[in-house]
């Protein structure tokens, strides 16, 4: 009986889904409109398409693994639970004091982010832990049950618990909550002991009360979703793609959903890293641009950018990430004229509803697809399946409209609109690499990414781009070939030379032991752990992250470790100095289950068919006059076959642009690769 595997990724706009045959690589892609505000019924949806079209059975598929923007959403829309924050006495205002940088330094406007929790929901406890973990003052149950009836009172759903030294010593917070449980077993909870147990008080609580926001709105979406794949038999498959790139069960995710804040973009980096190493490409950029952003991370020998730090409307969380960096630069960006009369794309989108002017669903602001329909990058019949009717004549006069003032013809208007948007997504990447890139490759993706790569790459000076296969899906397909991942970390602030290597080993058990009863919840496949140190020379503010060498039931070898730190710091800063002395900030410790990976399939019912000989005319940016391409089915390209611009790839679910001057071929695995130049 065969086997399937499904990858979803729901975007602003579009939602993807990818079905993959886990015996022959073979992939079925599938895309919807996003919607608004359930994102739920947009995912069943395209469940529901792809069985009906590939007949498939919803008992045969193993595991559905779900990008989501749920959390994020929340966050920035402030969509989630009425949550409370129980602290220690002195620390309420912790969430408004913040640090003192300032959002935008010359700015003396410039306003601080509402707190998460208002002050009102924000109580004190007479407790106190010192900073070695001793106990000054316990917390009183009548205090605490004082809270309580507070709590109910207001209707508060959620309780953030985080208090001073916490990492160190937990044994409050497990007190409050014991406490919590015991009078009102209906509340969220989130400990800072559970959540992010790392110094850095503002940080910490910050992330904590975070969770607790996002948890019921994550545990109602989840239950949502679940019960109607029951009709599908497809109970208890559902998995989440976390921040980190893995993918983790409901249960493991249940008291932690802000590891998934960052979940959206983390399936097309892992999908790009999984490409890197499959083509021998060490340094390659991944650049998947959609309907609302432009998603970018830099992968380094074989593995994306890593980072524990990001901010969300301009509060700070804390949770092992991919580094992506995020603009708002998609299809859906918003075209619009600034005070001083410059042309401006994004960063709002015009989303799935309604949509960009052209999809004639109610959409009156002139959006990038709308410019490509105009110059003749997009051509109409692409949009058919998925039920929209693209209005050419009202794109025209959104843009004509919009160029009036200024003498300026739709087209023109367009190009604008399309150099801008290539010169920004330029600009981020050489902000994320800050480094020569001749020696990286790109990988482009997205419904849009295609469109906008040669372009790109020929302004940041790359001149190779892989183009991969299942492109306007390609976040989905990473999901669905993503890795378990689970991540763990202990803070415990000491320098090294006070610190005995035995400890340190103490701290890895326990990491260890906790990441073996994730590991436990999934059977059959392989499995490993990994660990290091984030260290730093006493005085800095922030750390290095040294992994440790060696089987996790060994022991580490301080002078090795301190040995690979000095060569770090030297990579990253220029300089290290082994005669100063070293502070251990966290351990960390990450467990792996290793997901088979189908070897994929270029599957095309028109494979090796000879490309029809057919043109269309296209005005790009920086040119006075339109010039014929060649328009190109890409499933009918095949593998080896040279291709040479300028040409129109189409794709189900995307559509690549390739100028004179870029040329290249066909791999078996249908990943299309270009060069500057010629063929690859």
């Amino acid at each position: 009986m065969q086997s399937f595997r499904m990858g979803v990724d729901v975007g602003g706009t579009f939602t993807d889904l990818v079905l993959l045959n886990e015996e022959t690589g073979e992939t079925h892609e599938t895309k919807v409109l996003t919607t608004h505000p359930n994102p739920a019924a947009g995912v069943l949806e395209a469940i529901q398409l792809a069985l009906d079209a590939t007949k498939a059975d919803g008992g045969a598929v193993r595991a559905i693994f779900h990008g989501t923007t749920i959390a994020t959403n929340s966050l920035i829309e402030r969509r989630g639970a009425k949550t409370a924050l129980i602290t220690s006495r002195g620390c309420r205002d912790v969430l408004e004091i913040g640090r003192q940088i300032r959002p935008s330094l010359f700015d003396w406007n410039a306003e601080k982010p509402e707190p998460l929790v208002p002050r009102k929901w924000r109580f004190e406890v007479n407790e106190r832990v010192m900073g070695n973990g001793a106990v000054l003052a316990s917390p009183n149950r009548d205090e605490i049950s004082a809270i309580i009836e507070k709590l109910e009172a207001e209707g508060v759903e959620a309780v953030a618990v985080s208090f001073l030294f916490s990492f160190i010593n937990p044994d409050h917070e497990r007190f409050v909550q014991a406490v919590i449980r015991e009078k009102s077993p209906g509340l969220i909870l989130s400990a800072s002991s559970d959540v992010l147990p790392e110094y850095r008080e503002y940080e910490r609580t910050n992330t904590t009360c975070a969770n607790a926001y996002i948890t019921p709105v994550l545990n109602r979406y989840t239950e949502r979703i679940d019960a109607a794949l029951a009709e599908h038999r497809l109970s208890d498959k559902l998995r989440l793609l976390q921040s980190n790139g893995g993918i983790a069960t409901i249960e493991a995710l249940r008291d932690r959903w802000i590891a998934t804040v960052m979940s959206g973009p983390a399936g097309g980096v892992t999908a790009s890293a999984d490409l890197a190493r499959e083509k021998k490409i060490p340094n390659l950029i991944s650049m998947d641009i959609g309907g609302t952003s432009c998603d970018i991370c830099l992968i380094k020998n074989y593995l994306p950018d890593w980072t524990v730090e990001s901010s969300i409307e301009g509060l700070p969380i804390r949770s092992p990430m991919i580094d992506v960096r995020s603009i708002g630069a998609g299809g859906g960006s918003v075209i619009w004229v600034d005070s001083g009369g410059a042309l401006r794309v994004g960063p709002r989108s015009t989303g799935s509803t309604p949509g960009p002017v052209c999809f004639g669903r109610g959409g009156c602001e002139p959006a990038v697809t709308d410019a490509h329909l105009i110059i003749g990058a997009v051509q109409p019949k692409s949009f058919i399946d998925k039920g929209l009717k693209i209005d050419l004549s009202a794109a025209q006069n959104a843009l004509a409209e919009l160029g009036k003032p200024f003498g300026m013809s739709p087209e023109r208007v367009a190009t604008g609109a399309i150099e801008v948007m290539n010169h920004t997504i330029a600009h981020a990447i050489r902000m994320a690499a800050m480094s020569e890139l001749s020696g990286y490759s790109l990988a482009a993706f997205g419904g849009a990414g295609p469109l906008h790569a040669c372009q790109v790459a020929e302004q940041i000076g790359i001149s190779r781009i892989l183009l991969p296969d299942f492109a306007g899906v390609f976040s989905a397909n990473g999901a669905a070939l993503a890795d378990y991942r689970y991540d763990f970390v202990q803070g415990q602030p000491s320098r090294m030379n006070e610190i005995s290597e035995t400890d340190i080993n103490n701290i890895f058990g326990i990491l260890k032991d906790k990441a073996q009863v994730k590991l436990d919840e999934i059977s059959g496949l392989p499995v490993r752990m990994d660990r290091s140190l984030e260290l730093r020379y006493v005085g800095q503010s922030f750390e290095i992250n040294v992994p440790v060498d060696g089987r996790p039931e060994a022991g580490i070898d301080k002078g090795k470790v301190l040995a690979h730190f000095h060569r770090l710091h030297e990579e990253l800063y220029g300089y290290s100095d082994p005669k100063e002395p070293v502070e251990l900030v966290n351990l960390r410790v990450s467990a792996f289950a290793f997901t088979p990976k189908p070897r994929r399939v270029h599957d095309r019912a028109m494979a090796g068919k000879p490309a029809q000989a057919q043109t269309t005319a296209i005005l790009t940016p920086g040119k006075a006059e339109r010039e014929r391409y060649r328009v190109l089915d890409r499933s009918e390209l095949q593998p080896g076959q040279p291709l040479s611009g300028p040409c129109l790839i189409l794709s189900q679910n995307s559509t690549a642009l390739v100028p004179a001057g870029w040329g290249g071929v066909m791999d078996p695995d249908g990943t299309l690769q270009l060069v500057k130049g010629g063929a690859a």
